[in-house]
């Protein structure tokens, strides 16, 4: 039996959750603004405190389970090999073993169908009905998580944080020279609340900051230095932050990794917000989008221009992914989806195929764009027939496959009947795609979906399209609501 192992389950854990979890609560806010209110550092060192708590309570949490299971785990092996050996030799021999009994073996089963139960309620297992207690001393467990914590310079074994003084100096000698009077004087009179409004990371906390602040320095400055301390200390956290997000040597560890010379030139110099951080955490990704830049024309040396496009992909992309799933979740008439939301939005063809309660097959394609109009849904117009049969031939193969791995697995009538009706459709719309007048052609289009009970919907479940054209109208399409609309985005901003 080994000793206790150290796992450090906490390391997976995702600091956006404990920070989400943080914010949803009520108690671990006042925990933040405790610690805030008696820290040099404020809000920042208090995050970071309980991020490190509960990064570290799980890894104690998860060391006693796990170390529990792994002991239970051979003690299994233990017993296994025992009732193997004995079964080997009754098998080989006919006679139980030279000094083994029927009721030695019996135990043996029963330690194994204990240790099986107790390895399925792991806390169960380890403390019945009590307490689970992580220490034997809650002070002294407390205050061996805070050493380590402070150890680590404040940001525990989460990553380590460092203040980006540096670059918060850096930016105040950039600052004109009324701004850094007005700091100085706010400096002089309130340091801890300055601090605290430079050190503010959401946009509500740093105006709640800058109220207390202003409201501390009590008319002290007059409005002309109250305005400009505004200005200096926005600069400055906005510098903080900067540091913050990005520091040298994590730069210098992701420049090392992009092998295009002029890809790093942009990434070494682009922006910390969206270019560094790609940079970072989705080096394929940056790779990918790089390409498809360059591909589409984009000069080696234009990093603004990469920027753009990077936010314009990553601000449709995800609008998309939002708009499919949404529009699924709030189409009530749908009974049944053929085809339901994913996050391939740049895939061409339908987004949505669904079975309403009536009957009705709807193919369905989210607009979630800004305009509040679309003249042009490809997928359900130029494209129609290609999907239509695309689709259908998907859906006959899945059906197969299904056939495959379940002999006596039976497809509902209602998936056949919308398939035949989908490939019946795409036939005659091709007809008369081919044939006849192309003005009395939307009319015969409609009419030939209707016939087949087909519908063509369009959604805008993360935008603000409400109405089309009257072109698009006249081959059958409608916008289908989907309940209020989403809140998007400025243009503008980082």
């Amino acid at each position: 039996m080994t000793g206790p192992r150290r796992f450090r389950a906490g390391r997976f854990l995702d600091a956006a959750a404990v920070h989400a979890a943080a914010d949803a609560n009520p108690r671990l806010r006042r925990f933040i603004r405790t610690v805030a209110a008696h820290s040099e550092a404020g809000e920042v060192r208090s995050r970071r405190l309980l991020e490190h708590l509960v990064r570290s309570m799980i890894d104690d949490v998860a060391d006693l389970h796990l170390n529990n299971a792994v002991d239970r785990l051979e003690r299994i092996a233990v017993l296994r090999d025992n009732i193997a050996t004995i079964l080997d030799h009754v098998l080989e021999g006919g006679t139980l073993p030279e000094g083994e009994r029927v009721a030695t073996l019996a135990g043996y089963f029963d330690q194994l169908n204990t240790e099986m139960r107790e390895l399925s309620r792991p806390r169960d297992g380890i403390v019945g009905d009590a307490p689970l207690r992580l220490a034997d001393d809650s002070a002294v467990y407390a205050d061996s998580l805070l050493r380590e914590f402070d150890s680590a310079g404040g940001g525990g074994a989460a990553g380590r944080h460092t203040e980006p003084t540096e670059i918060v100096a850096a930016a105040f000698r950039a600052l004109p020279e009324d701004q850094k009077t007005a700091l100085r004087r706010a400096a002089a009179l309130e340091p801890t609340a300055l601090w605290h409004a430079v050190g503010a990371e959401s946009g509500a906390s740093k105006l709640a900051a800058i109220a207390d602040l202003e409201t501390r320095l009590g008319g002290r400055l007059t409005p002309d230095e109250l305005a400009r301390l505004r200005t200096a200390v926005d600069d400055l956290g906005k510098a903080r932050s900067r540091g913050l997000q990005v520091s040298e040597a994590r730069l210098a560890e992701a420049l090392g990794r992009i092998a295009d010379p002029h890809l790093r030139a942009v990434v070494e110099g682009g922006d910390v917000w969206l270019t560094q951080q790609l940079a970072l955490h989705n080096p394929e990704a940056l790779t990918t989008l790089w390409r498809r830049f360059r591909d589409r024309g984009g000069r080696a040396d234009d990093g603004p221009g990469f920027r753009a496009y990077l936010r314009h992909d990553m601000v449709t992309y995800g609008r998309g992914v939002l708009g499919e799933y949404g529009a699924a979740f709030s189409l009530s008439s749908i009974e049944l989806f053929l085809k339901g939301p994913d996050a391939n939005v740049k895939v061409a063809g339908t987004d949505l195929v669904g079975i309403g309660h009536d009957g009705w097959v709807w193919l369905i394609d989210d607009k979630s764009h800004r305009a509040s109009s679309v003249s042009g849904v490809s997928a359900l117009t130029d494209n129609l027939v290609t999907n239509l049969r695309r689709d259908a031939a998907d859906f006959r193969d899945a059906i197969a496959r299904l056939q495959r791995d379940d002999p006596g697995f039976t497809p509902d009538p209602r998936i056949v009947d919308a398939i035949s009706r989908m490939e019946d459709a795409a036939a005659e719309i091709d007809r008369i795609n081919r044939r006849g007048s192309a003005s009395t052609r939307p009319a015969r289009i409609s009419r030939a979906l209707e016939d087949r009970r087909l519908r063509l919907r369009v959604t805008s479940a993360a935008g603000e399209v409400r109405e089309i054209t009257q072109a698009l109208r006249d081959l059958g399409l409608a916008v289908e609501p989907t309940g209020p609309p989403v809140p998007l985005p400025p243009t503008g901003g980082r």
